[in-house]
């Protein structure tokens, strides 16, 4: 008789239990789904900075094109931290043009948020850039030699991740892109994206040689660069803040580079020194 007492005891302890499990998980989820990216108890400044509205890519999209060779440039450096200032050669025989600075992003499906307009520009214009410094017996072509054109300090609390400065000419509306990385070397992120530019460079036909046309010739990355796709955030290169991909939602990626700007070999390795 008492296997028989306890019996549904055990069974209405069991449905008992199993429900509260699910109110208890239920409440879980309804207040996790009322957390903010930006909220403090989330602590993610990629999820918080990809929540931001973006811009429209007929605002900054220049298709799967280099860009309007009539003005091209490059950042001296590929990547730079949080607070230091990155610095742009761009040659152009325009009367006048602007610079925007876009993050690429999520951004509710827009792809890159504008984060700072209408650069100052530091050189005279039009600002025509001697011929590029070439080596006859490698082929290698080094556009280091261009006066500085206009430069952009980097907010302290910047957000970590690829940006670009969208030149644009004021009389064609011809415009170019201009790729950069920011780092946060005080961050501590459990993910790291490393940027593929000692790719892009190695494809990077500017000038007319790159390590794999013609015969194998070694690279500079101070040039402008061919090869980088538009910047999408469906394009599989820079899609690091997709929605697909989990620190879009989650965890804190730390953005970086795969080398120091130096000269790629034909080997496509880059040299100690």
């Amino acid at each position: 008789m008492r296997w028989c007492a306890d019996g549904p005891w055990r069974l209405l302890a069991a449905v008992v239990g199993v429900g509260l499990a699910a109110l208890i998980l239920g409440w879980v989820t309804a207040v996790h789904a009322q957390i903010a990216p930006c909220d403090p108890i989330q602590s993610n400044p990629v999820a918080c900075e990809n929540s931001n509205p973006g811009n429209p890519p007929s605002e900054w999209d220049i298709g799967s094109s280099s860009g309007d060779p009539s003005i091209q440039g490059f950042a001296t450096d590929i990547s730079v931290n949080v607070g230091q200032t990155v610095r742009f050669k761009i040659n152009t025989n325009a009367s006048a043009y602007r610079i925007d600075i876009y993050r690429m992003g999520y951004y509710a499906g827009m792809g890159a948020r504008r984060v700072a307009t209408s650069i100052q520009l530091s050189a005279s214009l039009p600002q025509t850039q001697p011929a590029c410094l070439t080596d006859g017996a490698t082929g290698l072509i080094d556009c280091g030699n261009w006066a500085e054109s206009a430069s952009w300090v980097v907010p302290s609390n910047a957000t970590s991740g690829i940006y670009f400065a969208l030149l644009r000419r004021l009389d064609t509306s011809g415009a170019s892109h201009i790729f950069f990385v920011v780092r946060n070397d005080a961050g501590n992120s459990a993910v790291l994206f490393q940027t593929s530019d000692t790719t892009w460079q190695a494809y990077n036909t500017y000038g007319g040689n790159s390590l794999y046309s013609g015969r194998h010739r070694p690279v500079a990355p101070t040039r402008s660069v061919t090869t980088v796709p538009s910047p999408r955030a469906t394009t599989p290169s820079l899609s690091f803040s997709a929605p697909s991909t989990p620190w879009s939602v989650g965890s804190k990626p730390t953005a970086t580079t795969s080398a120091t700007p130096r000269v790629l070999t034909a080997s496509g390795t880059v040299p100690s020194s």
